[in-house]
């Protein structure tokens, strides 16, 4: 009976929004642990994409160290991979007493956080990465009995369908709306893109664009340049911003030797809220007519990054859409100084290129500006 209950508190919880993660922690002692973690991996960062954790615990800082360091070397993690989907593994069944005796995971982070035993299991994600998810138990107790397995089996369905529920109805109740809200403030047309290259969302003024322009259009669900030539170099861009994961600018126009009228800047997504904000959407292309007003003003890049003067003016033009050989011309001073103020605008927005740039700077000004 109270299997049954907690199960349909689950449903409601992963709908409702309500409460979900104190839901599953029910869910999570009832099965015999003291605490779960449910993330999903990014291999090529070897860090994690999702972490969330039991709330009220006061694990902030233990799951930190694992998200920072501890995480990549978690030898559990590996067989928790291997086994099939909804399948549960038992770090009992692989790591030896010696084998935690002398694992510098085990010693230095685990036992010291107080837990020892881990019952995990890879849940699927339809169109994204697994989440892979762990149910800890105490340091002190006893490794997971054979009823604990047997329970836990009889509820690996339940898990994976509420925890995809959960995060797709966050979307909805949450995070979606608050993207629209913040990208309609600045006046900025947005895409946000899948793993795939097919958009999954894109806002008032992305619309209103791909309505009005002759160069950029959707075709099978992905954006694509009516010139063909520019087409091909806008589908490269975008694939090699999914493999460095450095972004890039791009610019369309309706025909050969007409002038580029609409400007992109292609960003992969971070694990943050920013990409939560668009549910599973792996890339951001923000579009910008040539000659539309700046979203955001160089006072306010100050404020924001601490920025310089002159970086700030860099900053601005950037984000207007000119590229650094025009910022030079247009304000007379040489190009290598405007290189010295890019590299400084890289080091406070903690970007690497110019479009990881500008994506940083309109997000973090993603807030109505002030008036005046």
């Amino acid at each position: 009976m109270l299997k049954d209950q907690l199960i349909g508190d689950l449903y409601e919880a992963a709908v409702t929004q309500e409460g979900f993660l104190d839901v599953f922690q029910g869910v999570t002692e009832s099965l015999g642990a003291d605490l779960f973690h449910m993330f999903s991996w990014d291999a090529v960062r070897n860090a994690p994409q999702l972490s969330v954790y039991s709330p009220k615990r006061g694990l902030d800082d233990t799951i930190g160290l694992y998200d920072r360091y501890y995480g990549a070397l978690d030898p559990r993690r590996s067989f928790v991979e291997r086994a099939g989907v909804r399948e549960f593994a038992f770090c009992q069944d692989h790591l030896s007493d010696a084998y935690v005796e002398r694992s510098e995971f085990f010693q230095d982070y685990q036992i010291p956080a107080g837990f020892r035993y881990l019952m995990g299991v890879r849940l699927e994600r339809p169109g994204s990465s697994d989440i892979l998810l762990g149910m800890l138990r105490a340091h002190g107790r006893t490794p997971f009995s054979d009823q604990d397995r047997f329970n836990a089996a009889g509820m690996t369905d339940h898990l994976q369908r509420t925890i995809n529920l959960w995060r797709d109805t966050r979307v909805l109740h949450r995070a979606a709306p608050l993207g629209a809200e913040l990208m309609e403030q600045l006046g900025l047309a947005v895409f946000a893109l899948g793993r795939d290259q097919r958009v999954l969302f894109a806002n008032a003024q992305a619309e209103a664009l791909l309505r009005a322009s002759t160069c950029l259009r959707l075709e099978h669900g992905r954006l694509a340049a009516a010139f063909a030539a520019d087409n091909d170099g806008l589908q490269a861009a975008l694939a090699r911003v999914t493999k460095s994961r450095k972004g890039e600018s791009f610019a369309v126009r309706p025909a050969l030797g007409a002038p580029h009228e609409i400007f992109l800047g292609i960003s992969q997504l971070p694990a943050n809220a920013a990409q939560a904000a668009f549910g599973d959407a792996a890339m951001l292309v923000t579009a910008r007519r040539k000659g539309d007003a700046a979203p955001v003003t160089a006072m306010q890049l100050r404020q924001a990054f601490g920025l310089s003067a002159a970086e700030a003016a860099v900053g601005e033009a950037l984000i207007a859409g000119k590229t650094p050989d025009e910022y030079a011309a247009d304000a007379n001073v040489a190009m290598s100084t405007v290189r010295s103020q890019l590299r400084a605008i890289f080091e406070k927005t903690c970007t690497r290129s110019q479009a990881e740039a500008v994506g940083a700077m309109l997000w973090v000004l993603s807030q109505r500006r002030p008036q005046g």
